[in-house]
């Protein structure tokens, strides 16, 4: 309900043109919101909604490029094409395979995973989503395999999880490192791409990802991406539960750009606060009138 509150605000304002924009999911499942925790509820894109998102972009003439045409356009090595989009998951659930994937293929897009190393094969019962352990599977290394065989691409999303703002100097770094050296020795690639957990990132973070080799790092703060972004403190749109498909049309078109906001639980959370409250306020005046 805020967000299409804010939406004329958006319309109104200049917006910066010829960037490019990375959009960000977590989820692609036809779960009933009723077997899913409030955190998962939010993150969880529905299958028809998501096969929806990709045929806009197709009829609108997008099509996905990789990590690498991503960061040659940042660095003026290729022309900036804004009739592009880089597609991102994070955590690596097993849905992004099983369900993602197909949908990708049929409208010729592919996307990064960004995957939470000690947690491959494992569930999300370590997170406080609320979700039954079975609802919450990631994917395995014979998953991931399959995934970078079908033409997508991975990159890390630390070890554990952390918020990386929080952490000594020391663990920082084997979060950074460690992942990394994981990926590239398992799959056999080049891991130079980060996403960082809950898109907490400071000066700090992003020299020290910088340090240990990474060349982009991904925030969740929102907002395209032009040749003077910082390539560590990257921009993302995040698709989530309760935008409809008019308001993902909005966030394409850079609406919301100009609030900056980071998607993190605690905005989530904030958020389904406030809408509560409009609704029982909105409710309140229905039975007055009545």
């Amino acid at each position: 309900m805020l967000k299409y509150a804010l939406a004329p605000v958006g319309l109104l304002l200049p917006r910066k043109k010829d960037g490019l924009r990375v959009l960000f999911y977590h989820r692609i499942n036809s779960f009933s919101f009723s077997q899913l925790g409030m955190v998962s509820r939010e993150i969880t894109v529905q299958k028809s909604a998501f096969e929806r998102q990709l045929a806009h972009l197709a009829q609108q003439g997008y099509r996905s490029i990789t990590l690498t045409e991503f960061e040659e356009m940042l660095t003026g090595q290729q022309r900036m094409d804004t009739k592009t989009v880089l597609i991102t998951f994070d955590d690596g659930y097993a849905d992004n395979l099983e369900i993602a994937a197909p949908i990708l293929k049929k409208y010729g897009f592919t996307a990064v995973v960004f995957l939470v190393s000690e947690m491959i094969g494992r569930n999300n019962s370590v997170w406080p989503m609320g979700d039954p352990p079975e609802l919450g599977q990631l994917m395995n290394e014979k998953a991931i395999r399959q995934w970078l065989a079908e033409g997508h691409e991975i990159g890390s999303h630390t070890c554990s999880h952390p918020d990386l703002t929080t952490l000594g100097n020391k663990e920082l770094t084997r979060e950074l490192e460690a992942s990394r050296d994981m990926i590239e020795k398992t799959f056999n690639i080049s891991c130079k791409s980060l996403a960082y957990p809950g898109g907490d990132v400071n000066e700090r973070v992003a020299a020290a990802a910088e340090k240990t080799g990474y060349s982009l790092g991904f925030s969740t703060r929102s907002g395209a991406n032009w040749k003077d972004t910082s390539k560590l403190r990257l921009m993302r749109t995040e698709v989530s539960a309760s935008d409809h498909h008019a308001l993902f049309c909005l966030k394409l078109k850079g609406v919301y750009d100009w609030l900056g906001f980071r998607d993190t639980v605690k905005y989530r959370n904030t958020m389904r606060r406030i809408n509560s409250l409009f609704a029982r306020h909105g409710q309140a005046k229905d039975s007055t009138a009545t």
